[in-house]
């Protein structure tokens, strides 16, 4: 009699196809030991309460795209999703004064002059929900990338114009003065600027080109620019930055803009947030004063990774945790070979901080002893 074995063949991982995955449990980091799941027979896909992880696209292509190479620059969508995720977690009063413009395309912001205005025309012409966050919020920040995977930020303190009462009756009384009354929607720019850490003829130049194409998109759907709106310092010393002030990089880090532009908008919601927390009201040092002069573009890096995943939890309705993965190397796309890991291992060189007024001149006041 032959004696059947105690256990029986080990199941084999059911196969998807990359139009229709198949979903089951892994190994994971699990309670602090790595250890592999036990066998679960019940397919993830006949459980009502999870949804279909392909729900998570976008929100996990940002983060796996902030877990690659350290040093690869950023794109639109892994500094879109983060940024965003600021403002809705706002106090619902101080959530309606703050908008997020979506990224600026190279399509618009790189393209050769005489091609703008038929960009312009395609990108911007009939965006309904593009052009609401700047009618509907009072408080607009836009990162625009501005060559690939270069981002600058641009930054808008909407204002209510004054127009003719709509209500009025001209026949009523035909001497009376039509009344003024403010419009229902943000149509003026009381005060702006664009930002962006890179010093020299270069920055200059990228900063004027994306300045002049916003002008010119704005000026195309009635938006109006107020007199002196553009927010430029004018040092003693003759030297002109646009304000806000932020710490200044160097041409090898142009990969950190991204991560830069979220740290700046960070800054700058924390801003309107005191604002509404203190009742206070809009002057325009708010946004005039100078950035933090220490970033740790590292530990933003990691917050934007956090809130990535913390999206892709909300994604799954909670039917998802946070877990760690040992691996060796980092497979990217097809044609990229593999690297190892340790790649992403932050670098020892953020240890200058600044004093605003005196990087101007490049000399930076304050550095660890």
């Amino acid at each position: 009699m032959t004696r059947r074995p105690l256990r029986g063949p080990r199941p084999e991982p059911l196969l998807g196809k990359p139009e229709r995955p198949v979903f089951s449990r892994g190994t994971i980091l699990d309670n602090g030991l790595i250890g592999q799941k036990t066998q679960n027979r019940r397919s993830l896909e006949g459980a009502r309460d999870v949804p279909d992880p392909r729900a998570t696209e976008d929100d996990l292509y940002a983060l796996n795209s902030l877990q690659l190479h350290r040093s690869w620059a950023l794109e639109g969508l892994s500094v879109q999703i983060p940024m965003e995720y600021l403002r809705d977690k706002l106090p619902p009063a101080c959530r309606k004064m703050v908008g997020i413009a979506t990224v600026g395309p190279l399509y618009v912001f790189n393209c050769d002059e005489r091609d703008l205005e038929r960009r312009m025309g395609k990108m911007f012409g009939t965006w309904r929900e593009f052009w609401n966050v700047f009618r509907k919020t009072e408080f607009v920040f836009w990162p625009i990338e501005a060559e690939k995977g270069y981002f600058v930020t641009a930054i808008f303190h909407m204002e209510k114009a004054m127009i003719d009462d709509p209500d009025f009756d001209p026949d009523a009384d035909p001497d009376a003065v039509i009344p003024q009354v403010e419009s229902r929607d943000f149509t003026l720019i009381g005060t702006w600027s664009v930002v962006d850490g890179q010093r020299g003829d270069a920055g200059r130049k990228r900063l004027r080109r994306v300045r002049e194409r916003v002008e010119l998109i704005f000026a195309a759907h009635g938006l109006r620019f107020g007199e002196g709106s553009f927010m430029v310092h004018r040092g003693a010393n003759g030297e002109e930055w646009n304000e806000p002030w932020v710490p200044p990089h160097d041409d090898d880090e142009a990969w950190s803009t991204g991560i830069r532009s979220f740290a700046i908008v960070r800054q700058m919601i924390q801003r309107v947030l005191d604002l509404y927390c203190y009742q206070g009201e809009y002057d325009d040092n708010l946004f005039a004063e100078p950035c933090c002069g220490w970033l740790n573009v590292d530990q933003v890096r990691h917050e934007m990774m956090g809130i990535c995943a913390a999206k892709v939890m909300e994604d799954m309705k909670w039917n998802a945790r946070l877990a760690v993965e040992c691996i060796q190397e980092i497979t990217t796309v097809e044609g990229f070979p593999p690297f190892k890991a340790n790649l992403l291992a932050p670098n020892d060189n953020n240890k200058k901080a600044y004093v605003a007024e005196s990087d101007v001149a490049g000399v930076p006041r304050l550095s660890p002893p």
